[in-house]
C-alpha cells in the first residue's frame, strides 16, 4: 500500500514507562523469550549523533523508522536488539515506544505553574541537541553540542552504517511504505505491541535456529555476570 504522508498530522500512541530507579533514562524492556535489557537514553543519544552526522534529518518519523531497521538488523545478525525498545504497530509503520517518549518530551512545550516552569524528569537530549525544522516546517533534533557516550559496540555501528547505506537516501515516505511491508507490520493489528518473533519472519529456519543459540549464550553470560556480582 502506498500512502502520501502529511507529517505534520501525523498522531501517534503515547506509551506511558516508569523511570528506573536506579539508573535515570534506563527502562526495563519486556521482550518475551527474548534477551532483557535495559533501555539507555545515552545509546540512543550515541546513535541520534551518528545519524545526524551522516546528514540524516532528525523528525520522530524518519529517527522511529531508521531505529526499527537497526533492531532488526542487528536481531537477525547477533541475537539481541540494540535499544531494548517496545515496538508497536501503529498507522506509519513499527514504532519504538519509549523512544516516542523520549522524543515527544524533547519536543513538547514547557509545563508552567503560576509563570514558573514545572521541573519535569530530565531529557539527556536536552543537553546536546536543540528543537529545530526540517524543511521550515517539521520539529526535528539539531545537533548542538560535540559528545560520544561510547555506549555502542563495534557490531551496532557495523548495522547503524549498513542501514544508513541501505535507506539513508530515502525519504521518510519511502521508509513508511517500506515497513508496511514487513511482517512485523502486516501481522500486527494497530495498536498491538509487535512480537519480537516477527522480526525474524523472513529468515529461513536454520537462520532463526542460529539466532536462538546466539541468544541462549547472551542469557548463559548474563547469568553469569548476575552471579559474580552477588
Amino acid at each position: 500500500m502506498i500512502i502520501d504522508i502529511k507529517l505534520d498530522k501525523i498522531i501517534m500512541l503515547e506509551i506511558i514507562f516508569k523511570e528506573n530507579e536506579k539508573e535515570k533514562d534506563s527502562f526495563v524492556s519486556p521482550h518475551r523469550g527474548y534477551k532483557l535489557m535495559k533501555y539507555d537514553i545515552e545509546r540512543l543519544a550515541d546513535i541520534l549523533y551518528i545519524l545526524s552526522k551522516n546528514k540524516q534529518h532528525l523528525t520522530k518519523l524518519r529517527i522511529c523508522k531508521l531505529l526499527y531497521f537497526i533492531d532488526k538488523f542487528h536481531l537477525q545478525k547477533y541475537g539481541r536488539f540494540v535499544l531494548g525498545d517496545i515496538y508497536h504497530s501503529l498507522q506509519f509503520g513499527q514504532i519504538p515506544s519509549l523512544t516516542l517518549n523520549i522524543l515527544n518530551d524533547f519536543f513538547g512545550p514547557e509545563i508552567t505553574f503560576r509563570g514558573k516552569p514545572i521541573k519535569s524528569n530530565p531529557n539527556l537530549l536536552k543537553d546536546y541537541f536543540i528543537q529545530g525544522k526540517y524543511q521550515n516546517k517539521y520539529p526535528a533534533l539539531i545537533l548542538n553540542k560535540e559528545f560520544n557516550f561510547k555506549s555502542l559496540s563495534d557490531s551496532e555501528v557495523e548495522i547503524i552504517s549498513q542501514v544508513l547505506k541501505k535507506f539513508g537516501r530515502y525519504s521518510d515516505a519511502s521508509l513508511v511504505n517500506l515497513s508496511h511491508k514487513e511482517a512485523t507490520w502486516q501481522k500486527t493489528p494497530v495498536p498491538q505491541q509487535i512480537n519480537p518473533e516477527l522480526f525474524l519472519d523472513d529468515l529461513p529456519e536454520d537462520e532463526k535456529k542460529r539466532i536462538a543459540e546466539l541468544m541462549t549464550i547472551d542469557e548463559a553470560d548474563d547469568s553469569l555476570v548476575d552471579c559474580l556480582n552477588r
